[in-house]
């Protein structure tokens, strides 16, 4: 091999390796510094938002003070409507209301607080049913009768048809 025809091997060569470097300088590196530079800016915007939250702190302390006092406690959204539909049921039972049916409807996701929903149709006694309707109302409790529907009995007209939509709002654990 001449000595011109190694010198043109040599900067074929170097041209190569710098092409190849230059292609995968901007096929791998480019982009994976990009992403990683967004995915900085975001958790940045995230930390500083953590932060204003923590600093509102003592804003939101008397709220809260009255979640804590008021004994809200942290539950799953299935375990708190299976509760709140046995206690629906409970307090149906020692009235002698006749149950015709009893849903759990699904669940809705809020900000701050879930909220957890019951549907019940019961027949009864006119005293009897809203003696049920005012205890399950508690607003202590953030359970409220939200939809109500009465109507007489077809049959008996001594009796009523009641249906309710009951929600009730908790802190899911993944909120705390």
């Amino acid at each position: 091999m001449t000595p011109r025809e190694k010198n043109l091997l040599i900067f074929l060569g170097v041209a190569f390796f710098i092409i190849l470097n230059f292609v995968g300088f901007n096929t791998f590196y480019a982009p994976a510094v990009q992403k990683a530079e967004s995915e900085k800016r975001i958790a940045e915007d995230k930390l500083r938002l953590a932060e204003a939250v923590v600093a509102q702190g003592d804003e939101f302390e008397p709220e809260i003070q009255w979640l804590e006092n008021s004994g809200t406690a942290v539950t799953t959204p299935t375990d708190a409507q299976s509760k709140l539909q046995a206690l629906l049921r409970k307090q149906a039972s020692a009235r002698n209301l006749d149950i015709r049916d009893s849903r759990i409807l699904p669940y809705q996701p809020g900000e701050h607080f879930d909220r957890v929903r019951v549907l019940f149709k019961v027949t009864g006694m006119e005293r009897d049913v809203f003696s049920w309707l005012t205890s399950i109302h508690q607003v202590s409790q953030r359970q409220v009768v939200t939809k109500m529907e009465l109507k007489p009995q077809t049959n008996d007209l001594t009796r009523i048809e009641v249906e309710i939509e009951v929600e009730k709002w908790i802190i899911t654990p993944d909120e705390v």
